[in-house]
C-alpha cells in the first residue's frame, strides 16, 4: 500500500525530517505558508535552494539544506502547496482538507498520514481539524523531552500516534443524533457501522454495537419489517421493554385489534417531520382503511375482501352485489365499506364518518391527485396541515370509540421511535 505523508512546515525542520524518515512514505506533501509583505513563506525550508533551514534556532542565518535534501527526498517523492492565510484557521483547514479529499480521490488505496507537528498555530490546527473530519487519516505527532515550553530537546524525537477514537466516536454520535432526531435510522446505522470499523475501542464497542442493532431495528420496523425489529431489541429487552410490548402487539394479536392502524398513523408522522408529505399521506390511507375494515369484522363478521351480502344491511345489499369481484369474490373499497358501516343503526364509527365525509372527500381527492396515487402533483405542508391531521385525529378517535364498544383492552402503551441516543423509553 502507497503512504503518503502530509507536513505542515515551520519552525524546526528537525521533526519533520524525523517523521519522514520514521515513516517512510513513498509521497509526501508539504504544507507551506506563502509569502508574507516582507518574509519567505516556509515552503523555502521544505524545497528551497542553498542553505535555507537553520540547525539551530537560536542560529542567525541558515546554515543547512532544505528539509527534501536532508531527508534524500528525490523530485519524483514531494510535492507543496502554499496558504496564503497561514494565520487565518479557515483558510488553512479549507486547504487541507481540499488536500486531503483531492488525495483520496485521486489514489483511493493509499494510506494518508497526517503530521501536524510544524507551521504556525493555524496551520497545525487546520491540518488536524481536516484530518479528524476526514475521519480516514492517520494523525502523528513529532514529541521527545522538553526542558522549556518552547522546544524539544535535540535527538530526543519520536514519531507518536496520535490517538482519537474517543473524539471521532463523539463526533460521529453526534451526527447519529442528528440522523435519530429526524428519523432516519438507515443512514445512523451505517454511520455507526462505519464508525465501529473505524475508531472504536474496547470502551466503546458495546455502547455502538447496542445502538447499531437499535437503529437496524427501527429502520426495519420502518419498512415494517417487525419480526426483524422484535429480533434485534431483544438483545438489549431491559432497554426496550416498551417497543417490545408494542411488537408483541402487532406480531402476536393479543391487543385489541387496532395496532397495526396506530403503527401506521406512528410512521405517517415520522414521515411528516421528514417532510415526505405524500409518503405520510398514502400511510394515512391505508390508516383510514385498515380501520374500518378491522371495525367491520370484528363488529359485524364483514370482510371487505370476501363480502358476504347476508351480513350487509339489506340498504346496501344491492349495490353491493354490483361491487368489483374477483375469482367470485365481492370487494368493497375505502368508502364503501365506510357507508357498510353507516347503513347500520346507531354505529358509531358509522356515524362519526357520516358527518365528517366531506371532509373526508377533500382528503381523498388531495390524495388521489398525488403522483403517488392517481395524479401528477406533489403533496404539500400545506395539503397535509389542511386535510392530513383531521384525518390523523378522526383516526384516533375512531379506535377509540371502537375499542370502548367492543370492550377489549389495550395491553401496552403505543410510543413513537426514539429520537435520542441512550434513550429508550421516550
Amino acid at each position: 500500500m502507497k503512504t503518503i505523508l502530509i507536513l505542515t512546515v515551520g519552525g524546526s525542520p528537525k521533526p519533520l525530517i524525523t517523521s519522514i524518515q520514521t515513516n517512510q512514505p513513498d509521497f509526501v506533501w508539504f504544507v507551506c505558508s506563502d509569502d508574507g509583505l516582507k518574509t519567505k513563506g516556509s515552503y523555502v525550508e521544505a524545497i528551497g535552494e542553498g542553505l535555507v533551514c537553520k540547525s539551530h534556532p537560536k542560529l542567525e542565518h541558515p546554515d543547512a539544506p532544505c528539509i527534501t535534501a536532508q531527508a534524500e527526498l528525490t523530485k519524483e517523492r514531494f510535492d507543496h502547496i502554499r496558504i496564503k492565510g497561514f494565520d487565518d484557521l479557515n483558510d488553512c483547514y479549507l486547504r487541507c482538507l481540499e488536500l486531503i479529499e483531492r488525495l483520496h480521490r485521486e489514489q483511493p488505496e493509499a494510506k494518508l498520514i497526517a503530521d501536524y507537528t510544524g507551521g504556525t498555530k493555524s496551520m497545525t490546527a487546520g491540518l488536524a481539524a481536516a484530518a479528524l473530519d476526514d475521519g480516514r487519516c492517520e494523525i502523528v505527532l513529532v514529541t521527545g523531552l522538553r526542558q522549556d515550553l518552547r522546544a524539544v530537546t535535540d535527538r530526543t524525537q519520536f514519531v507518536r500516534p496520535v490517538q482519537v477514537w474517543d473524539a471521532q466516536v463523539k463526533r460521529a454520535l453526534r451526527h447519529v443524533e442528528n440522523m435519530l432526531a429526524r428519523y432516519d435510522y438507515a443512514s445512523a446505522a451505517s454511520l455507526l457501522q462505519e464508525t465501529l470499523r473505524r475508531y472504536a475501542s474496547e470502551s466503546t464497542t458495546e455502547t455502538l454495537q447496542s445502538w447499531l442493532r437499535a437503529c437496524r431495528a427501527f429502520e426495519a420496523w420502518d419498512r415494517f419489517d417487525h419480526a426483524t425489529a422484535r429480533e434485534l431489541l431483544k438483545h438489549d429487552r431491559s432497554q426496550w421493554k416498551a417497543y417490545l410490548g408494542f411488537l408483541a402487539m402487532l406480531l402476536d394479536d393479543k391487543g385489541h385489534g387496532w395496532e397495526l392502524v396506530e403503527d401506521l398513523l406512528l410512521n405517517a408522522k415520522r414521515r411528516v417531520a421528514q417532510g415526505r408529505f405524500d409518503d405520510a399521506v398514502g400511510r394515512l390511507y391505508r390508516a383510514l382503511e385498515l380501520t374500518v375494515q378491522v371495525w367491520l369484522e370484528k363488529k359485524y363478521g364483514i370482510t371487505t375482501g370476501d363480502v358476504n351480502l347476508d351480513r350487509i344491511p339489506e340498504s346496501l345489499r344491492v349495490e353491493i352485489s354490483a361491487s368489483s369481484k374477483t375469482d367470485g369474490k365481492i370487494k368493497v373499497g375505502l368508502m364503501q365499506a365506510w357507508s357498510v358501516a353507516a347503513a347500520f343503526d346507531g354505529d358509531p364509527l358509522g356515524t362519526d364518518f357520516s358527518q365528517a365525509k366531506s371532509k373526508m372527500l377533500s382528503f381523498l381527492t388531495t390524495r388521489n391527485e398525488s403522483l403517488f396515487a392517481h395524479g401528477c402533483r406533489s403533496i404539500s405542508e400545506f395539503d397535509y396541515q389542511s386535510h392530513g391531521r383531521f384525518v390523523e385525529q378522526f383516526i384516533t378517535d375512531s379506535i377509540a370509540a371502537a375499542i370502548a364498544d367492543i370492550g377489549l383492552p389495550r395491553r401496552a402503551p403505543i410510543i413513537q421511535f426514539p429520537t435520542r441516543i441512550g434513550v429508550g423509553d421516550e
